[in-house]
């Protein structure tokens, strides 16, 4: 596949997950260009998601080979088993929490594993459990933990090491004392790691988005017997824009966190009645607006809130077709996130520098 049509079939695979338009799987299919959205969609780690469009459309595979077909196909059935195992997981450690007076907050796509009217488990897949306690209960949330069997692990690079598990709540809490979350914590017999967090954003957004707002409007719900919170519908969006459509570098290295484009969508969907449209701008900046715009060109779901100046998306756009179709291109866009990343991390959270240095080496 020649990397100008990479582009073309990476939009087309944004369309469809996108989900606003039924007729564009069926249009590829028609096309033949089922096997390439396989490709870009295996590329992006999305084809449970890409599997559950074609089961829900019914569109024939018969294009694939016989090898992508069986891929496909497990996929999905690998993720729904993996998702309901993180559900139950998830679920065992709320009521644990419980026992000793405490309410976790869960934070991204374990929301919606745990929210009954999810109609496709296996669609999203889902890296960790995220959950948030009150700041006077985070030791003892981490000793719970503990006490449960897990572990809390260094983390070195992308990837943490059962060979350098720490072993005790105070270590974990100042080894992490420059991040939002304690070091990933990890159990035998569990594939997801969880990580316990001090804050729902990196430090750099703290200021504007303290804690006390968080829990005061969060939901409580309960389920099988334990009671967790949800956050607002502002809070999960800006939440998403923030901690990684920003603090990830998607916007400055010009990619599209499809998984994250998609929660976009669900959460404005779901919550178009509860959300402050107006207040987005201010917690976001201007980043609402682009990845919306964006959004909205790519997957055709109706931007949100504080729209941008055409010509502006319009370049986006022509800067994303460009790193898809350069190397040399993707490859500036990456430096130059990079020296971002530091001068934030000079400017916020110094004490990651040194680990930041190492990864780079």
């Amino acid at each position: 596949m020649s990397n100008n049509s990479n582009w073309s079939i990476f939009r087309i695979l944004c369309e469809v997950l996108g989900g606003q338009n039924d007729q564009r799987l069926i249009q590829a299919e028609m096309n033949r260009q089922l096997p390439a959205l396989f490709d870009i969609a295996a590329v992006n780690d999305v084809l449970p998601a890409l599997a559950v469009r074609c089961n829900d459309q019914q569109v024939s595979t018969d294009t694939l080979s016989e090898h992508q077909r069986s891929k496909l196909k497990q996929a999905l059935i690998d993720n729904t088993v993996r998702n309901m195992q993180i559900k139950a997981q998830s679920l065992k450690i709320t009521t644990q929490l419980n026992r000793a007076g405490i309410t976790p907050l869960f934070l991204k796509g374990t929301l919606q594993l745990l929210d009954p009217s999810t109609k496709d488990l296996g669609f999203r897949k889902q890296l960790d459990i995220d959950l948030l306690v009150e700041p006077e209960q985070l030791a003892i949330a981490a000793d719970i933990f503990l006490a449960e069997g897990y572990n809390f692990c260094n983390t070195t690079a992308e990837s943490y090491s059962k060979s350098t598990s720490l072993l005790n709540t105070s270590t974990a809490i100042k080894s992490s004392a420059a991040h939002h979350h304690l070091p990933p914590l990890i159990k035998e017999g569990y594939e997801t790691s969880v990580e316990l967090h001090r804050h729902f954003l990196p430090k750099r957004f703290q200021q504007k988005n303290p804690l006390g707002p968080l829990f005061k409007r969060a939901q409580v719900q309960q389920s099988h017997g334990a009671r967790f919170l949800t956050p607002s519908f502002d809070h999960q969006i800006t939440h998403l824009i923030l901690g990684k459509v920003v603090h990830d570098g998607h916007l400055v290295r010009r990619t599209i966190p499809i998984r994250e484009a998609c929660d976009y969508i669900r959460l404005s969907e779901t919550g178009k009645e509860f959300i402050d449209w107006n207040s987005l701008p201010r917690q976001c900046s201007d980043a609402h607006a682009v990845f919306s715009n964006i959004i909205e060109a790519l997957m055709l779901y109706p931007a949100n809130g504080a729209s941008i100046n055409p010509r502006k998306t319009a370049v986006q756009l022509q800067i994303l077709q460009k790193r898809y179709n350069s190397p040399a291109v993707a490859n500036l866009l990456d430096a130059h996130a990079r020296v971002l990343h530091l001068m934030s991390s000079f400017l916020h959270s110094p004490a990651k520098l040194p680990a930041y240095l190492r990864r780079l080496q």
